[in-house]
């Protein structure tokens, strides 16, 4: 702390707010302000008043007071680093993030400050100057047990699994019942297919928080792959009795009791990519054989470039779905503008990593296209409609934004046999029939030009039935 005149009235403040007495720390601090009007004097009383505003839940009373203690004083990093905590927690990470490296430049060994900058580099999804900054705190404080847990979590983002799963074992010995990394764990035990290991770790992470509910959702999906549908559907319960509008719980438990829900909620698709965005190319074109996109580019490569020789420049082109951007590197050779959608921020930080597209927007489908006024030559939503029952909106929003010659590529999981309209899976995925998409493909005013029969991906080995269809509007084949 600076050095100030009324040392023991300051330290009086100081204790009563650090033993809890808060109304009585104000109380001082505001006859002091109210009998004192020296500026400099009045510094530290109110970073203290700050500080009790903060604890109080006043943030907005507590960043003013901070910010009138700073103009007079800026030497102190606690001063700097409180001010930056109270602006974080009104969510202004503009004026946080200055604070926090102003308070380094003066004390570089605060291992507080370089915690709280990496959550704060977190939330902007800058995760290699995250892992530095939690780095950068352990380094001076192996202790920080949420260092640990979130140094795991940015590794994972970065697709550095070995690794994170080593923090989150720091983590729990440090702090045995850190639920978290018993979760996070547990996470890279399902990802692996390691389903006993993943089983005990979310179960020993609901053992340290029954609260943790994705901890009971991921139990569940593991009782479901394991084939125990009553312990699914078990776990799922002990969510929805915490939270009855848990969305994604709901889903579960329909698609566990076998029942047929429209579609999967946007906030589980969300989470389901979130945690593959590191890994989700290697998984999917690798071990799963997906290649949808080539065949896409490769089926419509011709129509593309005659499009382009007939409009005078390249097709603009909206990738619904477009998840790490595999479709983007086939198609950027033949579009004009190249838009992608998609609901998951981690995908879409790894397809802007790719450099191809000229926008990316996190959105729903529907959401996305009802937002933009504009038309689109091609359209593409590649291993995106299996978390949709229902197509309706979807076709009928894409045909409203389609240009009249337009043409709308999609992939669609279709098991042969199968009969009515959509079914859901067990794999949680929606198929789809045949006469079902070109129903309501002709609701919404398109035609399939084309239904080829493809493999979507592998599942256990086992190739799952699929097309890849072509449409276009009505008008467009009558002309």
């Amino acid at each position: 702390m600076s050095a100030v005149p009324d040392h023991g009235v300051i330290q009086s403040i100081a204790t009563r707010t650090q033993g809890g007495d808060l109304a009585g720390a104000r109380a001082e601090c505001e006859r002091f302000l109210a009998t004192v009007g020296d500026a400099t004097r009045q510094a530290p009383v109110r970073f203290w008043l700050g500080v009790i505003e903060r604890r109080s839940g006043a943030l907005a009373a507590a960043a003013e007071q901070f910010e009138r203690a700073l103009a007079v004083e800026r030497r102190d990093p606690q001063w700097l680093l409180q001010a930056g905590l109270t602006w974080f927690q009104l969510a202004d990470i503009g004026r946080a993030e200055p604070l926090y490296r102003e308070a380094l430049q003066i004390e570089p060994r605060l291992a507080l400050a370089h915690y709280n900058l990496g959550v704060l580099l977190q939330q902007k999804r800058d995760w290699p100057g995250a892992v530095q900054a939690f780095e950068s705190a352990l380094s001076l404080q192996p202790q920080i047990v949420e260092a640990w847990n979130n140094l795991a979590n940015t590794l994972i983002e970065v697709g550095d699994r070995g690794r994170a799963e080593q923090c989150y074992r720091q983590a729990i010995s440090v702090n045995p019942r850190l639920a978290h990394a018993h979760h996070g764990l547990g996470l890279l035990h399902a990802q692996r297919q390691q389903r006993p290991q993943a089983r005990q770790a979310f179960e020993t992470a609901i053992a340290h928080n029954p609260s943790l509910l994705d901890a009971w959702m991921d139990l569940a999906e593991i009782h479901h792959e394991d084939g125990n549908r009553e312990a699914a559907i078990a776990a799922v319960e002990q969510v929805l009795a915490r939270d009855p509008g848990h969305t994604t719980a709901q889903f579960k438990l329909a698609q566990f009791r076998g029942e047929q829900p429209a579609a999967a909620p946007p906030e589980m698709v969300e989470r389901l990519y979130a945690g593959m965005a590191g890994t989700f190319d290697e998984h999917l074109v690798d071990r799963l054989g997906y290649r949808i996109p080539a065949q896409l580019v490769a089926a419509q490569g011709e129509w593309l470039a005659a499009t382009a020789r007939q409009l005078g420049r390249k097709p603009d082109v909206l990738d619904l779905g477009c998840g790490t951007g595999l479709l983007g590197i086939e198609i950027r050779p033949l579009a004009g503008s190249l838009i992608g959608v998609d609901l998951s921020a981690s995908m879409l930080d790894r397809a802007r990593q790719r450099g191809v597209y000229d926008e990316l927007h996190q959105a729903e489908l529907v959401v996305a296209l009802d937002a933009t006024p504009r038309r689109f030559e091609f359209i593409a939503a590649t291993d995106v409609l299996i978390y949709l029952g229902d197509l309706g909106r979807v076709f009928d929003a894409v045909a409203r934004h389609l240009a009249p010659m337009g043409r709308f590529a999609f992939s669609v999981e279709s098991p042969q046999g199968m009969q009515g309209t959509f079914q859901l899976q067990p794999s949680g995925r929606f198929a789809h029939s045949l006469a079902y998409l070109r129903e309501t493909a002709a609701a919404a005013g398109l035609v399939a030009l084309d239904e080829t029969p493809t493999t979507i991906r592998l599942e256990n080995g086992q190739p799952i039935a699929g097309y890849l269809i072509i449409a276009t509007p009505v008008d467009a084949v009558s002309r």
